[in-house]
């Protein structure tokens, strides 16, 4: 019996939603929880704080009130009457503020009671101040009976913040059930789910696997829905068109030596003659054609040699014949070749060069090097320096490289390896695009890496190489 969907899209999809159904129902659960809480926390905090705050308010404005009471009855000023007036209208402002809090709705009832007092003394207390003792007495009385006030206030305020905490309490232990719960469901649906498209998924990725190892070698069918079969069918003509290709590819690039260089040779060689004045003086509209010419057959001809050598690298690790070499040495053959150079554009080249052995093939070595030397020289301003430095990070060799050129822009860092792609430094600057394209494929070949050092001026490559097993 087809134990899943024809389409391995609808049971991916229908897995992934049912999977995730317990999941969304805790979070939810969780959410309105966690929000209601959250709700009674942030009142029961605020009101809380504001309790305490109008407390001692209320026990300030009292203590000043009686003494500007006391003040009046030694002096006898007016104006000490129309302070007390402003001191008295605060207080009631703030017992009105704090017999409406809902935390202690239940004090409510005393509060009047203390404002109706007090409000019956002022009634009686005029410019005269006969009956201001009977104010003071109201006034000590109102301040002793508040204080078991503010004490019962406090009870209250604690005995919320033991109610709000079982509440969390009994939330936690609710939604740990709910996670659990949910979990355990959505654990034993992502099983049924792995178990029913393990096979399908493990046999499909070894075939792209395969593909992108390069092992074109075994069929690819690949058994399951109808949708996979058709993927399998894609993956086979895939692999049948990379095997055709792979051998074009191949064999265009062993002729192109052959079928391109002989008349480009020629070519050269006739453009030479030209210009030598073999066949006869030439004008001057002349030898400037010809010398176009030769010029033009010597890149053309650069680019041919780059093109066979992209392909030998792009091989290379499996068909790389390796000894112990010595790096340095072979940098030091490629500083050599490039003196003239160097000399004729006044670069300074400096820099140590440690002597480390690798484990690779000399001419692949060599060709790193040179491509990574001779894009530094290049790109270097007439009079720069270009720094080379190899050293040893615990077991690989490290080759620096660095040069006072415009240096790599950051949206070219992630192409600059490309074949044939050229950066806007590159502008104006003859080339094909291939150097380090093709210096990259050999780090790589030699199970290392080449990679680009970000600087604020100029360009700065490093190459990493593993040592030989007698380094040094």
């Amino acid at each position: 019996m087809n134990l899943y969907p024809r389409s391995f899209l609808r049971l991916i999809v229908l897995g992934n939603v049912l999977a995730i159904l317990p999941l969304l129902a805790a979070i939810g659960y969780a959410s309105l929880a966690v929000d209601e809480l959250a709700q009674r926390s942030e009142v029961a905090v605020r009101q809380a704080s504001r309790a305490s705050t109008l407390g001692y308010a209320l026990q300030e404005d009292l203590t000043h009130m009686e003494r500007i009471l006391r003040q009046y009855e030694s002096l006898r000023d007016p104006s000490l009457l129309n302070e007390y007036l402003a001191e008295r209208t605060e207080w009631r402002k703030r017992a009105d503020e704090y017999a409406a809090l809902s935390l202690l709705a239940s004090l409510t009832t005393r509060v009047r009671e203390m404002q109706r007092r007090e409000a019956a003394a002022y009634e009686k207390l005029d410019v005269r101040a006969e009956q201001l003792p009977q104010m003071k007495a109201a006034l000590a009385s109102i301040k002793r009976d508040l204080v078991p006030l503010l004490g019962d206030a406090n009870r209250l305020i604690d005995a919320e913040r033991e109610a709000f905490r079982l509440k969390a309490e009994s939330l936690r232990d609710r939604l740990i059930a709910a996670v659990f719960a949910a979990l355990a469901l959505t654990g034993l649906l992502v099983w049924f789910g792995r178990r029913t498209v393990a096979r399908l998924w493990s046999r499909f990725e070894r075939a792209v696997q395969a593909l992108g190892e390069g092992r074109l070698d075994r069929r690819i069918h690949l058994k399951g829905p109808e949708d996979m079969q058709r993927v399998g069918s894609r993956l086979e003509w895939l692999r049948k068109r990379m095997v055709a290709l792979e051998r074009d590819r191949t064999r265009i690039m062993r002729h192109a030596s052959h079928e391109l260089k002989t008349p480009l040779a020629t070519l050269r060689e006739g453009a030479s003659l030209l210009s030598e004045g073999v066949a006869g003086p030439l004008t001057d509209q002349q030898a400037k054609i010809a010398g176009i010419m030769g010029t033009n057959a010597l890149r053309l001809q650069g680019l041919i040699d780059g093109l066979l050598r992209m392909q030998q690298a792009s091989h290379a690790r499996d068909q790389m014949e390796t000894s112990a070499i010595r790096f340095d040495k072979v940098i030091e053959q490629t500083l050599a070749t490039i003196q003239l150079a160097a000399r004729d554009r006044q670069l300074r080249i400096t820099g140590s060069l440690a002597p480390l052995t690798v484990e690779g093939n000399g001419e692949a070595l060599a060709t790193l090097a040179d491509n990574l030397i001779s894009n530094a020289i290049k790109f270097s301003p007439d009079g720069g320096v270009v720094h080379i430095t190899l050293t040893q990070e615990n077991d690989h060799a490290v080759l620096d490289v660095i040069d006072d050129g415009p240096g790599i822009s950051a949206k070219d860092r992630e192409r600059i390896f490309q074949p044939f792609y050229r950066g806007a430094a590159g502008k104006g600057i003859p080339g094909a695009g291939l150097g380090l394209a093709i210096a990259h494929e050999f780090a790589l070949a030699h199970r290392g890496r080449l990679e680009i050092i970000e600087r604020t001026s100029g360009a700065h490559f490093r190459a990493v190489l593993p040592l030989g097993e007698h380094a040094g």
